[in-house]
């Protein structure tokens, strides 16, 4: 199940959720586990336990909505993927997507959103996002590489995601996998997110920082399919994530080693 974010109501609680749902492999997450091309819907809903943002102290519990629509051609539709085409080019699993993401805010706004933690270090606001990714299964293993490049708000930079997955146990009604993945960012991407100007050291009173491009986080996690029956299933995965680089010595960093939990139900009509 793609666990994720969609219309406006639901983009504010799950747009975290995206980058981690990515990370722990969840079906549906990337290209390789992404359902093959045909015409179906699927709805769903869960929750995810994650932190208030990336290098947070504090973790929050976060409804996670879930629609996809997908068409023969290829074409989808999806709350976490976005509007997008999939194909397979011998072998070569690939996929491209129109979303969006990127929103932090520096006050804690509601149970779902903000942290003020990150008081005085004002709004990064949410943009436009073409999401790319290509992936191959090699035996048991599957790899991918992908890329979320900012088409609106550019000083935001990009991420390069380097990711694989093997599956622990298969039967017909449960699917065990686990999943490893690193994330490259940009200067722009590390200091937007990471790095602390002079102006917002003096709002915020952490010391200023520059962050410099580099390797950001590593992510572990397993991964659990049981499906009930032809139309319901049940998806799970429990992950680890760990801060590193630039990112991890951020003044705004408060801890560099968070647990993730999702779960969630999802009917396929």
């Amino acid at each position: 199940m793609r666990l994720a974010i969609t219309l406006a109501i639901a983009s504010l609680c799950a747009i975290s959720a995206n980058s981690y749902a990515d990370a722990l492999d969840l079906p549906s997450s990337n290209p390789k586990t992404a359902p093959a091309a045909g015409d179906s819907l699927t709805l769903g809903a869960g929750l995810a336990y994650m932190p208030e943002y990336t290098g947070a102290k504090k973790s929050r519990v976060v409804p996670v909505p879930y629609l996809e629509r997908t068409y023969d051609n290829g074409i989808f539709l999806s709350t976490m993927r976005g509007i997008g085409f999939q194909t397979d080019v011998s072998g070569v699993n690939l996929s491209a997507a129109l979303s969006y993401g990127g929103a932090r805010a520096d006050h804690k706004r509601n149970v779902f959103d903000g942290s003020d933690a990150l008081k005085g270090m004002g709004d990064i606001q949410g943009a436009a996002q073409a999401v790319l990714g290509a992936s191959y299964q090699l035996g048991t293993v599957g790899l991918s590489l992908g890329t979320t490049q900012n088409l609106a708000h550019r000083e935001h930079g990009a991420t390069y995601t380097l990711g694989a997955s093997t599956q622990l146990y298969t039967t017909a009604s449960d699917q065990v996998g686990l999943s490893l993945s690193t994330e490259y960012a940009d200067k722009k991407h590390m200091q937007t997110y990471f790095g602390v100007t002079a102006a917002q050291s003096a709002t915020s009173g952490y010391k200023a920082y520059t962050a410099k491009g580099g390797f950001s986080n590593v992510t572990a996690g397993v991964n659990w399919n049981h499906v009930l029956d032809k139309n319901w299933s049940v998806h799970t995965a429990l992950g680890v994530s760990h801060l590193t680089g630039d990112a991890a010595d951020s003044p705004l960093t408060k801890r560099k080693t968070s647990p993730v939990l999702m779960t969630g139900v999802a009917y396929k009509f």
